[in-house]
């Protein structure tokens, strides 16, 4: 992996030539540029929404397969457990005041309109640990 210690600004009018010479891209090199896939790329429909805690609560409960089938994603698999993010149809149908766990790890209170509703891949940046004791 290569280091860099160059600080362009995307702003500039010649920022994509600058770049170019940074990454040393020649003419008729070919450049691919990823970027953040946002919608659900497994098919999944959105067609079960849970809305109080006891039935976000029996989510922990479910098979793997029942919750591929519900649209959710797996985030991180262990041996503590199995990290679940909820789909991102599912954000207005989260209760007030549920613990959920971020990507990061961090658990915290959900709240509608003030909790992100960011995705990736159709799914909340948060949702659950599966199997932690």
């Amino acid at each position: 992996m290569m280091k860099f210690d160059l600080m362009l600004d995307a702003s500039t009018p010649d920022f994509v030539e600058q770049l170019m010479a940074a990454l040393g891209v020649k003419e008729g090199d070919e450049v691919q540029i990823l970027t953040p896939q946002f919608k659900r790329t497994d098919g999944a429909v959105i067609t079960y929404f849970p809305r109080t805690k006891d039935e976000f609560a029996a989510l922990h409960t479910f098979s793997e397969e029942t919750l591929k089938k519900l649209g959710l994603g797996v985030w991180d698999k262990d041996d503590s457990g199995i990290h679940w993010l909820y789909p991102h149809e599912w954000y207005n149908y989260i209760p007030a005041g549920l613990i959920v766990t971020s990507i990061s790890g961090e658990e915290e209170q959900f709240f509608p309109g003030q909790t992100d509703d960011d995705m990736r891949f159709g799914c909340l940046a948060y949702g659950f640990i599966q199997g932690r004791g």
